[in-house]
């Protein structure tokens, strides 16, 4: 029995909606992450069968709350949530592509009175049929002048309401500082019903999404470079200010550039050559262990008394 014009429609975007869940779920770690958007999907099927029997279905928020380290993939998941839904049909949407616009406290910065409240209202009907994603949410708070802030986040409640068919918001950034977010406004946390945490990556995961960008760029990465980078990754995670994938993405591109170098110096490189990463190719971190002032000044006393036993022997044996 031949399809529809309407099933044939409808085959096609639950087709591209699961290829968008499948690269999700494809993602290193977010374990949390996954299992609240597979009973959203879940929720937004069982409500599409009782609709169709003709009984009661609840309304639910899409709006979302991420909240984590730099690096932790948040960006990455915000894009492929949006494009699932939007296919799902949990967005209204009369737009070919699926928009995704990312705002910064940058963006709609407004020397002019009412100008910041029209910039955000703005960039909600650019997101319009896809997602509004809003990083750092916190830092546009603070902003007393002609008390900015708060109209600025009146605007931002009332949209969520008035789209919320329409739209999806999903506002990033650290654990605390959202908090101190989604409590300056009243309406915020009753619309951003669904929090969800990005640990950061383990080690494991670190080096699989390295595998993942090095595939990309048609590198691969061999037993000892693997063994190599997740020694790297051990240091990098005890500093301040660790990225996590961002961190990942820097040491590949450092490592291609070093095996670059290694692979010029060969008269006739093969394939082989040319698209494997050796341990070699990632630099340890030298860390250097601390020592006191006053250790630094005893050491330096050594040296300079050796030294002086060192001239007495010269001048002795000349």
């Amino acid at each position: 029995m031949a399809l529809t014009p309407e099933e044939r429609a409808e085959r096609i975007r639950n087709r591209k909606a699961k290829a968008a869940l499948n690269r999700l779920n494809a993602l290193p770690g977010m374990t949390g992450l996954k299992e609240q958007i597979n009973q959203m999907v879940q929720f937004a099927k069982v409500s599409k069968l009782r609709e169709r029997m003709g009984l009661k279905t609840e309304s639910h928020s899409n709006h979302m709350v991420f909240t984590g380290n730099p690096g932790t993939g948040k960006t990455t998941a915000a894009r492929l949530i949006g494009e699932a839904f939007v296919h799902m049909g949990l967005l209204k949407t009369t737009k070919n592509e699926i928009p995704f616009v990312e705002v910064h406290q940058s963006d709609i910065t407004e020397s002019l009175v009412g100008g910041s409240e029209k910039k955000i209202s703005a960039k909600f009907d650019a997101a319009q049929g896809g997602v509004l994603f809003i990083d750092e949410a916190y830092s546009f708070l603070g902003k007393s002048e002609h008390n900015t802030d708060s109209k600025v986040m009146t605007v931002i409640v009332q949209k969520m309401e008035d789209m919320r068919d329409e739209i999806m918001v999903i506002a990033a950034g650290y654990p605390k500082e959202m908090e101190d977010f989604l409590n300056f406004n009243p309406g915020l946390r009753s619309r951003f019903s669904n929090k969800i945490h990005f640990p950061d990556y383990a080690v494991a995961d670190l080096v699989a999404i390295a595998e993942v960008m090095c595939a990309e760029r048609e590198y691969e990465i061999s037993p000892d470079y693997r063994e190599r980078l997740s020694q790297r990754l051990d240091q990098e995670r005890m500093l301040p200010g660790f990225g996590n994938a961002r961190t990942v993405r820097n040491i590949v591109e450092q490592s291609i550039r070093r095996q670059s170098l290694r692979v010029s110096v060969l008269a006739r490189p093969d394939r082989d050559e040319l698209v494997t990463l050796l341990g070699d190719d990632v630099s340890l971190l030298s860390v250097q262990p601390v020592v006191s002032e006053k250790e630094q000044l005893l050491e330096s006393i050594s040296k300079a008394k050796k030294r002086l036993f060192e001239i007495e022997v010269e001048e002795l044996l000349s």
